[in-house]
């Protein structure tokens, strides 16, 4: 791996941003930088962190794997299954994160950065964004996860347009289609409004967001669970200590001050 590529961690009072960097390959992801994204995702789920950005160095989001490492494996189909089933892992780690997330994206997205994106729960972009699937192309079709993931965003006929045909789709047209949900003028607009959510959900019930996120992923499928327990859970908020500061501080016409999520 080029010495400068990597996956950082960095904090801004209780946001945390992942940073995608290896601009000279687009933020091309090796599996050295899967591995560091486990780690921080790992590390971020006993963390002071209550939201997540997670974007690209330069001017990309990130162009997929590192074709550099695809051909020195090539003769070595067993370490691309290992590596692929890392990264599903990874995938579902990031997805399964119970602070929200939103995905920064500018310039390239493109298979695993649209894996990445489709783990995020909002996904923010600027004008130059462009999207595509093409595992076809390689010989290979999208995992049943990722798929999933896809049609769950844009409804199953896009998602057979994006895989059957491995097409570009500008930001524009995501826009329309849902796999974007803002679009920013430039770089600056982008990292403006993905500060904007994040500082928003910083300052929101820890415990409500990881129940709501509970509840959505429950409802797309990605962790099922016994409704009759989501339904408990629901009840039980009104007796925890997030509600009644909510509710007090609404009454009070003043800001809530919600304590770290207690699980």
């Amino acid at each position: 791996m080029n010495s400068s590529a990597g996956v950082t961690l960095t904090m801004t009072g209780a946001v945390a941003r992942l940073t995608i960097h290896q601009p000279a390959r687009r933020n091309a992801m090796t599996e050295a930088m899967w591995e560091q994204l486990d780690s921080h995702l790992s590390g971020l789920r006993d963390s002071p962190a209550r939201a997540l950005i997670l974007g690209g160095g330069g001017a990309h989001f990130c162009a997929g794997a590192d074709i550099t490492e695809l051909r020195q494996q090539l003769a070595r189909p067993e370490q691309l299954r290992a590596n692929s089933e890392r990264i599903q892992v990874v995938q579902q780690a990031l997805a399964a994160l119970p602070i929200p997330s939103l995905a920064a994206i500018r310039g390239a997205c493109v298979g695993g950065g649209v894996g990445l994106a489709l783990c995020c729960d909002l996904r923010l972009a600027t004008g130059d964004a462009r999207f595509a699937l093409t595992p076809t192309r390689l010989g290979l079709h999208y995992s049943l996860a990722d798929s999933r993931r896809l049609a769950g965003v844009i409804g199953l006929a896009r998602a057979r347009q994006m895989l059957l045909t491995a097409n570009l789709v500008d930001a524009t047209e995501a826009k329309r289609w849902g796999l974007v949900t803002e679009l920013h003028p430039d770089g600056e607009a982008l990292e403006a409004a993905a500060m904007d959510y994040a500082q928003a959900w910083a300052q929101s019930s820890p415990a409500a967001l990881r129940q709501t996120k509970r509840v959505l992923a429950h409802l797309d499928g990605s962790q099922p669970r016994q409704e009759a327990e989501l339904k408990t859970e629901f009840l039980a908020a009104f007796d925890h200590a997030d509600f009644r500061e909510g509710a007090s501080a609404f009454l009070e016409k003043r800001p809530p001050q919600f304590g770290d999520d207690d699980e």
